[in-house]
């Protein structure tokens, strides 16, 4: 809005002027806001109350409709150290007889401690950069007879003299290992460049002299090295590149002898270091792992693992640990190998000790029972074997009255506190006070703004219709009759009444009640006559909540009306919600269109009477400059 001066020539407070002009419209502008307003907090009350609405029927009433939750049944048995038992719902009422001869159990396999055999062996190990070439073996143990071979290496300038070395020598010439041939020319003047490395099985020499000239040329030394014994002859330049130019390499399998016992064995340890030949082959429940020259003790348990067993070594207890992952006979497994020796080396032969998977025995109501699992599912009950008995187990089966009636007694509770709140909203007096104005709210604190709109949202959902067919709909059902099978094959209609849940008088618009609940204070001295339908044995309640395949209960009905009336209906209501929330959106829209065209009204409205002030300014203006004028003539 542009800035305005006004009053100049008048000195008229020309801003108060058009302001009271302009009030009638500018409350129209108000009158709108405070509408849309009232939409808006509509919304919100409904927004709150269709989340508690939509999560009474997904809890609450949906535990309440559900048949099973009325035809639960509880197990007691004698003895739950040795037997435990629980039962579903077409298990039959009475006393039962379980008697465990033996429980399943799965094999399990304990090897032999084969770290105090006092067993030699001997490991060949790469050899590294501190090996000495006298002690360096092949593969096989045979000596390479690197010691006392000579290797020289020159400079390519020739200004240097050349090393002759002698591999495995002790004089000033003599390097007893690659780490020595390393120092030697580390302290040779032109050689401290170039240094030997063991990588990938090979032997490499790399000349790190390269160094770049100030003209951008690269210079450095070239460096020949020539050793029959190791197979080297060449020359190793200094130019970096992708072709690795400043190296040269030849395969090295140098290999250095480590004696070891039984005492040294760790999860680590190689098998073939232990004399299991490279291709053995070790087998469980039909699945194979093959030794290889790399194969560890931990390689092997990881693969076992995988054959439907746990297998572990315990460095410390030297001794292999398995066991089938799963009990009964037919989860038993026996580790065989190619090589009888092999099984004999891991103590996984003669002196290991293993117990064969079992099946658990049970004996219900004198008929016996085998299976694989300590539990079984036997006439509606699932039995669990815990330890062999000396004498039966009677297992108490009845109906579980305390949890159909808690259930009943949950869903009571919270529907009365649904339908207060649904109550309260409808019965809600408009307490007069309506939403601030921009003005108003300025004037005031945030505590005061927040005491005046929670008076100003009071009865926004008076008498709604919405509110008002729900309440309605929801108390018809509760309070239809259901027509039911009674125990001699005879039908009744009843209804909730019928089993002791009742309707307190008018002013409790509709609040439910249990006879002879506990906890209900003004009921509790009645007969409880839920509680005796559901000790009975025509599954009356079941049939009255939650109803049958021929005819719906009225928790049941209640829960498909709930269903229907949360259903989307394009341009009136969203999924799962109750209100009409889209309509009250639409009504929002308009009310934004209608203050857009109001304030458009509004804002012309003050630039014409600004306008017309502001001739009014100029004509005062121009007729006090002429008044100045004509003094100054007659002054003088």
């Amino acid at each position: 809005m542009a800035m305005r001066m006004t009053g100049l020539a008048s000195g008229m407070d020309t801003e108060s002027m058009v302001k009271e002009l302009v009030s009638a419209s500018s409350e129209k502008v108000n009158k709108i806001k405070q509408k849309k307003q009232d939409v808006e907090w509509k919304k919100e009350i409904w927004s709150g109350l269709n989340t508690k609405i939509y999560n009474f029927y997904k809890t609450e009433l949906s535990a309440f409709k559900t048949v099973s939750g009325y035809n639960a049944k509880k197990a007691v048995a004698s003895d739950e150290t040795k037997v435990s038992v629980s039962v579903g719902a077409n298990a039959s009422n009475g006393t039962h007889s379980v008697s465990v001869e033996q429980t399943a159990s799965s094999a399990y396999l304990t090897g032999d401690n084969i770290k105090i055999k006092g067993n030699s062996y001997t490991r060949y190990n790469d050899a590294g950069l501190a090996t000495k070439f006298a002690d360096m073996v092949d593969a096989q143990g045979a000596n390479l007879g690197l010691a006392s071979q000579k290797i020289t290496i020159s400079a390519g300038n020739g200004t240097i003299p050349a090393l002759e070395l002698e591999l495995g020598g002790s004089g000033d010439n003599g390097v007893e290992s690659i780490s020595a041939l390393n120092a030697k020319l580390k302290a040779t003047s032109g050689y401290e460049n170039l240094q030997a490395s063991l990588k990938d099985g090979k032997l490499v020499f790399t000349n790190s002299s390269e160094k770049t000239l100030g003209d951008g040329t690269k210079a450095g030394e070239i460096y020949t090295i020539e050793s029959a014994a190791l197979g080297m002859s060449g020359e190793v330049g200094y130019e970096k590149g992708d072709a690795d130019s400043n190296t040269m390499s030849v395969g090295f399998a140098a290999k250095v002898k480590q004696d070891f016992t039984s005492a040294d064995i760790s999860g680590s340890t190689k098998l073939a270091d232990l004399g299991i030949k490279v291709g053995t082959t070790f087998s469980v429940n039909g699945k194979d792992f093959v030794v290889d020259d790399k194969s560890t003790i931990n390689d092997f348990t990881t693969a076992v693992s995988k054959m439907g067993v746990s297998a572990s070594f315990d460095a410390a207890q030297g001794r292999f640990y398995v066991n089938a992952s799963k009990t009964g006979a037919a989860n038993d497994f026996n580790i065989t190998s190619s090589d009888a020796s092999a099984l004999e080396a891991l103590g996984l032969g003669s002196g290991s000790k293993k117990v064969d998977a079992r099946d658990a025995i049970i004996y219900y109501n004198g008929v016996k029972y085998t299976g694989d699992s300590n539990t079984m599912t036997i006439n509606g009950m699932t039995i669990t074997a815990k330890a062999k008995t000396d004498t039966a187990v009677n297992v108490e089966v009845s109906a579980d009255t305390d949890a159909a009636y808690n259930n009943v007694k949950k869903f009571v509770k919270a529907y009365n506190e649904l339908i207060d709140e649904m109550n309260k909203y409808y019965s809600e007096k408009d307490a007069g006070y309506d939403a601030l104005t921009e003005d108003e709210r300025s004037k005031l604190s945030d505590t005061q703004i927040e005491k005046w709109e929670e008076k100003a949202k009071q009865g926004l959902l008076r008498r709604d219709s919405t509110l008002q067919t729900l309440l309605s709909d929801m108390r018809t059902m509760l309070n239809k009759g259901v027509q039911v099978t009674l125990a001699d094959g005879s039908t009744k209609t009843m209804s909730l009444a019928s089993i002791g849940i009742v309707t307190g008088d008018y002013t409790e618009n509709g609040k439910l009640h249990i006879l002879g609940d506990e906890d209900d204070e003004n009921y509790a001295s009645q007969e409880n006559k839920l509680r005796a339908a559901l000790e009975g044995n025509d599954n009356l309640v079941s049939q009255i909540i939650g109803g049958t395949t021929d005819n719906k209960g009225v928790g049941t009905q209640m829960y498909d009306y709930l269903r229907k009336s949360m259903t989307r209906i394009e341009g009136v209501r969203s999924t799962q919600t109750f209100y009409n929330d889209k309509t009250l959106d639409s009504e929002i829209d308009d009310y934004d269109d209608e203050i857009d065209k109001w304030e458009e009204k509004l804002q012309n409205l003050e630039d014409k009477y600004y306008n017309q002030f502001s001739k009014m300014e100029a004509a005062m203006a121009k007729m006090q400059s002429q008044q100045s004028y004509l003094s100054s003539l007659f002054g003088s």
